[in-house]
């Protein structure tokens, strides 16, 4: 299994729909319902999906981005120079990241080969509203593939801010690289390239 298949699975595993809204209050529940949901959907879909990929980016758009806090995953990621950023940067920038994710995990999700998933014991106290839904990916003969998802609540409901993959952090990643890239060229030159890289994304493009 790929890399970028492993961290796609912090989409694939948060859907949307009606067992989403009735296990709201309970964020384990809620990954194992909507998991189910999703994977079916994605099982279904698949004939479709080998003749036009390009569906795979709507159905992660529905079912997949309203479990996301965007704008806390871009806080988290810009770090301090969130904090100095103005409003414009802040939207531009959280506009191109998201778009990025969007199709970087689509394309990856195309990999998916019906691996299971088991859930362990939730990491936290709801009642706090900060807390971590701990899975694994089996692989037949290997090790599992450990995905921690960390999810605060926000107006009543749970939204990931923040995914592990095997102990690595997705936030800590790319706040590592950004900030790099930052202190040599600036926020401005980093916002530019990541609506450049959107652009060509969207058209289906490759850098």
């Amino acid at each position: 299994m790929s890399r970028w298949w492993r961290l796609v699975m912090l989409f694939l595993l948060l859907g949307t729909g009606q067992a989403a809204a009735q296990t709201q209050d309970d964020p384990r529940q809620l990954v194992m319902d909507v998991t189910e949901q999703v994977l079916a959907k994605l099982r279904a879909q698949r004939p479709a999906l080998e003749k036009d990929p390009e569906r795979i980016f709507t159905l992660i758009e529905q079912d997949v981005l309203p479990h996301f806090d965007f704008v806390r995953i871009s806080a988290w990621v810009l770090g301090k120079y969130w904090r100095r950023a103005s409003r414009e940067q802040k939207l531009r920038f959280v506009r191109a990241f998201r778009t990025i994710l969007v199709r970087t995990y689509g394309v990856a999700l195309l990999e998916y080969t019906n691996e299971k998933i088991r859930y362990l014991p939730l990491r936290g106290d709801p009642a706090s509203g900060d807390v971590t839904v701990r899975t694994e990916v089996i692989h037949p003969g290997r090790t599992p593939t450990a995905i921690n998802y960390r999810l605060h609540r926000r107006r009543d409901e749970w939204k990931v801010y923040d995914v592990s993959v095997d102990g690595v952090s997705l936030v800590a990643n790319y706040r590592t690289s950004f900030a790099a890239e930052i202190r040599e060229k600036g926020l401005d030159e980093l916002i530019a390239r990541l609506e450049a890289k959107a652009a060509r994304d969207a058209r289906g493009q490759r850098p």
